[in-house]
């Protein structure tokens, strides 16, 4: 559309001889081509459409100077005073009038600021600049930096957001395609390991994120990598908008060297327009020129730079870049009121992002009324002296809601604004290891600030936001022969083991500057004995440094220039430089944040390997095998690194967790609160919101408030508010609502937190006083212990359906169940078997309730191995090889998913290939007492035994998600069953499990044992026994209440 209309106006031009026909042939060619109506001359405007007002000259009378009479006038003389005098008359703000200026040779667009005109450079008549105007005219007024705005213009369903993605998905193919190493795959190999790994993906999660994702990799892509590629190109894209972004803040505010900047650079030519955004974004200068040191520094993102370099692509990414930069020309970014009281960018980012793959990354981003929340909780906050930092920060969030109260603090106590830059800008950090996230957290700062910079002329500040690891930082070594601080970073193919004498790692300023120079000589190629002489020239190092730190230096070196000569370099020394500056941050009086959710088994294996010696140092991990660490969420292991690492002495940390940590048994190491022998991180107050859902992706959230003290142990019981909605309102929190507006919606129960049994032990969590009372039932059982059901690993081929019977044959007909389980074993399967390794099977909760037993569907367990010892094997393997032939062709038939389970391969190797796991002589018991590990409410039952075909009665075998207690006499089982059943011990079992997560309840429960001789337990066994038979509400609760006397007797 613009090339025809800008081909018709150049057409069209060189007969224009005045002004009245450059006007007439400007309104005639644009309304038709835009289909609207330009109003004429009126009331001293030539022309006007909506909030965007043209003012026209005769051609050429600017003589392509903003010093000429004609351009000063019209500016000064036209379009201020209009536009005053508009806005005064409908009430709309001047600020969001569009003016242009044209002698049609040259356009200039204008906005009004404090009521004085401000103008941009005259552009030349071009397609870009004409586009431009179109552009001004169609959307008719400035538009505010909104999260409705932005993912209009830029989000995943916009136009050139998809045009732009699809192109970069072809360039990336094509790279990652090569058989040989080039720069791009580097870059996209690197990121993958550093910062781009995706957890665990199941296929529908992964056909769901397909289905929004709306570009598309070359088929030939490898398939492991589609999802982390199309991270990747989100995420680059992302980059390149919010670095646009910031450029026009910075111009717009008049901190850089442009007085406008996407306006400019959208008239120029490809190489000058690549050039640009080379040399002004991607390595910082127009941020240099405003005096933000470093504001650029991740080189990931920049690949788009190299992708223009193959002549396929170059053409059609900077036509795509054009019209971006026109789209930013128009919005208000001198104007940032929205963007300083919510976080826009991060309602962007969650826009371009599928809601799948931003959960298996644990990036579940705070809203902005939680983040309030977060920060009331802190004691006493000396806003203008205390350091914060949110070491997961994000977008930055907390950081912008943190700077909003120094900000307004600093007003009531009249702080000058250049001393209030010194003030944020030494006291509020953030890291995060993801680069978007720093890119957007420095970008979300910039807006935070730039009326502040914009009033402290010539102030030069650095952000900051480091691209650093909240787990993983940089560490001493002190038993080298020369103290020096190493760091282990990048992908197998690097493999960086960076090491850095540990004066020189503390020394900021001068690392900084031998990185850069050491940067420039890998370049030239150049080799570590030119390096070091320059060093010395440059003042860098002195001859006894030069000596002593020859090992070190030159071994960091040489690995970064043997990259180089792989072709796998360009990023290194800007990475490295931010990872070391996390180590000279200094201690923080406040640590705030929401760290990731990321499950430890969910982590990258290169990743884990890394930090695992560290988080081993905190004594986290489990000390049950299996709820180790491979259950542990990473939010834990951060808050234990974090307070260690940057937390001062009564400092406080305020994290948003997930509310698991307080209760699992995968979380007994956070439990300790013992950051080491000295230091402890002694919890001050929960928040629990689990009933709620502040995010759409999780439903544990946890508001945890923590202060760091030196020898003390947590003073229990904790104060825990638990909140709930009101009546008539909907557990889903909006994101985009005020704190106010939350607090009105939502109410809260005040409680109390104390561990069941010491200090690792689950918090039970009860009302005040309660805990007392409950007392006598806790302790660990000396008389009966929980056990888990079968575990098989497969249950479509082990839990079947018996559908046909022979009893000539001996043998009965099962069928396969493909719906049960994650793993595909194919469509469903009939095998003629032998009935001899078939018992009857209890699934879970939906197959019984409070001493009732209704079986959802009828299933049978196939149990080839009675144990797990050697001997139960052999005797498995020998009836398979006599009298269970048949079932020993249905295991061979599935063998190759039979090796393929996780818990043979674990704890099974030296077994048969069909042996499963949690199973013994008390599986096979002839009363069972049974919970299940996940129910929303506490309930048990006896189950007994059930007519196998052509077996005859055997007893019930629980899933593995069932627990139990094997009995061998009837009173007993229905006694346990009983007391299980009572107020009390629901009570108190709620209280301390989760209901996902039940497990076995006397690790923590030791309930009064039964006696054969004692009339009580014998009539609760019978009540309980008549139930089974025939229940009703009326003996429950007469069960209920016999119960809670024999526990806790008046």
């Amino acid at each position: 559309m613009y090339q025809v209309l800008f081909d018709r106006l150049r057409q069209a031009r060189v007969n224009w001889q005045n002004e009245e026909e450059l006007r007439i042939g400007w309104i005639k060619e644009f309304s038709q081509a835009l289909n609207i109506e330009m109003q004429a001359e009126r009331q001293r405007q030539d022309s006007s459409y909506n909030n965007v007002i043209i003012e026209f000259k005769s051609p050429g009378l600017f003589h392509g100077k903003k010093s000429s009479s004609a351009f000063i006038q019209a500016m000064n003389e036209r379009l201020q005073p209009y536009i005053l005098r508009k806005a005064l008359h409908e009430g709309i703000s001047p600020e969001d009038y569009i003016g242009i200026a044209t002698d049609g040779d040259h356009i200039c667009f204008a906005r009004i600021s404090n009521n004085k005109i401000i103008y941009g450079d005259l552009l030349t008549f071009s397609l870009a600049s004409v586009t431009m105007v179109g552009t001004a005219l169609q959307d008719s007024f400035r538009r505010a930096i909104t999260v409705t705005n932005l993912v209009d213009d830029f989000g995943v369903s916009s136009s050139i957001g998809i045009q732009l993605m699809q192109t970069l998905a072809d360039a990336l193919s094509l790279s990652i395609c090569q058989s040989e190493h080039n720069k791009i795959k580097m870059i996209f190999e690197e990121w993958r390991t550093l910062f781009g790994q995706v957890a665990d993906l199941t296929q529908a999660q992964r056909v769901q994120i397909g289905k929004v994702i709306q570009f598309q990799l070359s088929p030939a892509f490898p398939q492991d990598l589609v999802i982390p590629g199309s991270l990747f190109i989100i995420h680059t894209y992302n980059s390149l908008i919010i670095k646009l972004l910031a450029a026009e803040v910075v111009s717009a505010h008049g901190l850089s060297n442009r007085d406008v900047f996407s306006q400019t650079i959208a008239t120029y030519s490809d190489n000058m327009l690549l050039h640009e955004l080379n040399e002004q974004i991607e390595k910082g200068f127009l941020f240099d020129s405003a005096g933000i040191k470093g504001f650029i520094e991740e080189a990931i993102f920049s690949w788009y730079i190299d992708t223009c370099e193959l002549p396929e692509y170059k053409a059609t990414i900077l036509t795509l870049i054009r019209g971006i930069l026109i789209k930013i020309s128009f919005y208000r970014t001198d104007t940032l009121t929205e963007m300083r009281t919510r976080d826009v960018l991060k309602g962007f980012y969650q826009n371009l992002v599928p809601d799948a793959l931003r959960k298996s990354l644990g990036e579940f981003y705070t809203p902005d009324w939680l983040v309030e929340f977060t920060l009331n909780k802190l004691e006493s906050p000396q806003w203008l002296t205390d350091r914060i930092l949110d070491p997961t920060c994000g977008s930055g969030s907390f950081l912008l809601g943190a700077i909003r109260r120094i900000r307004s603090y600093a007003v009531t106590v009249g702080i000058k604004d250049e001393d209030l830059i010194g003030i944020l800008t030494e006291n509020v950090w953030g890291f995060d290891l993801n680069p978007l996230a720093v890119q957007t957290s420095r970008v979300n700062y910039l807006i935070a600030i730039a009326d502040l910079l914009q009033s402290s002329p010539g102030k030069v500040i650095e952000l900051p936001i480091l691209l650093a690891d909240a787990i993983y930082s940089p560490a001493r070594q002190p038993n080298h022969e020369n103290e020096v601080v190493t760091y282990t970073i990048g992908s197998e193919v690097a493999n960086l083991e960076i090491v850095i004498p540990a004066e020189l790692a503390f020394d900021r300023q001068r690392l900084d500057r031998i990185f850069i120079l050491m940067s420039e000589m890998v370049n030239n190629d150049s080799a570590y004995t030119k390096v070091k002489e320059k060093l010395v020239l440059a003042g860098l190092i002195n001859q006894e440094e030069s000596v002593h730190w020859d090992e070190p230096l030159c071994d960091t070196y040489n690995q970064i220039l043997e990259l180089h000569k792989r072709n796998w370099n360009g990023i290194w020394f800007r990475i490295v430089r931010n990872f070391f500056w996390s180590i000279t941050a200094g201690s923080f009086q406040i640590v705030v944040g929401n760290p990731p959710w990321v499950r430890w088994s969910n982590l990258p294996e290169l990743y884990r390997n890394r930090i695992k010696p560290t988080c081993k140092q905190y004594e986290i991990f489990s000390s049950t095998p299996h709820h180790g660490g491979n259950e542990l969420d990473v939010s834990g292991m951060i808050t234990y690194t974090v307070a260690d690492k940057w937390l001062a002495q009564e400092g406080q940390l305020a994290f948003v967790i997930t509310q698991a940590h307080f209760q699992t048994p995968s979380s007994e190491g956070f439990r300790s609160f013992s950051i080491n022998e000295i230091d402890r991180l002694i919890p001050i107050s929960v928040d629990d919101f689990k009933a709620l859902k502040p995010f759409q992706a999780a439903n544990k959230t946890a508001v945890a408030h923590f202060r760091k003290k030196q020898y003390l142990e947590p003073n229990y019981p904790v104060p825990y508010d638990v909140w709930n909605a009101k009546i008539g309102q909907p557990k889903l929190i909006p994101s985009n609502i005020s704190l106010e507006e939350v607090e009105a919606r939502i109410h809260s129960v005040h409680l109390e937190a104390v561990p069941v049994n010491g200090l690792r032990s689950p918090w039970s969590i009860l009302p005040p006083g309660r805990f007392q009372a409950l007392n006598k039932i806790m302790g660990i059982s000396t008389w009966v212990r929980g056990r888990k059901g079968v575990t098989t690993d497969l249950n479509g081929v082990y839990f079947v359906r018996i559908i046909n019977q022979n009893e000539t044959s001996g043998l009965v007909q099962i069928e396969t169940r493909p719906e049960a389980g994650k793993k595909d074993i194919g469509v469903a399967q009939k095998f003629w078997i032998e009935p001899h390794m078939l018992y009857p099977l209890i699934k879970g909760a939906g197959d019984f309730s409070e001493c009732n037993l209704s079986i959802e569907e009828e299933l049978f367990a196939i149990i080839p191995n009675l144990g797990v010892n050697k001997k139960d094997c052999d005797e498995a393997e020998l009836m398979l090889d006599t009298i269970a032939i048949r079932t020993k062709d249905y295991f061979r038939s599935n063998e190759q998913l039979l090796r393929s389970r996780s818990t043979w391969k674990r704890y099974l190797k030296d077994k048969p290939y069909y042996s499963i796991y949690n199973v013994g002589e008390y599986a096979f018991s002839p009363y069972k007492v049974i919970w299940a590990e996940q129910s929303s409410r506490f309930k048990a039952a006896v189950v007994t035994g059930e007519n196998v075909p052509l077996i005859g009665n055997r007893p019930f075998v629980p899933d593995h998600k069932v627990f139990y207690v094997a009995c061998w006499n009837s009173n007993e089982a229905y006694y346990l069953c009983g007391l299980l059943n009572s107020n009390i011990v629901k009570e108190y079992v709620e209280s301390h499990v989760v209901s996902i997560n039940v497990g076995n309840i006397f690790k923590h429960m030791n309930l009064l044992e039964f006696d054969q001789e004692n009339q009580d337990h014998l009539a609760l066994a019978r009540l309980v026994e008549e139930a089974h038979r025939c229940s009703s509400e009326e003996l429950l609760i007469k069960i209920r209440d016999t119960a809670d006397r024999i526990l806790i007797p008046n």
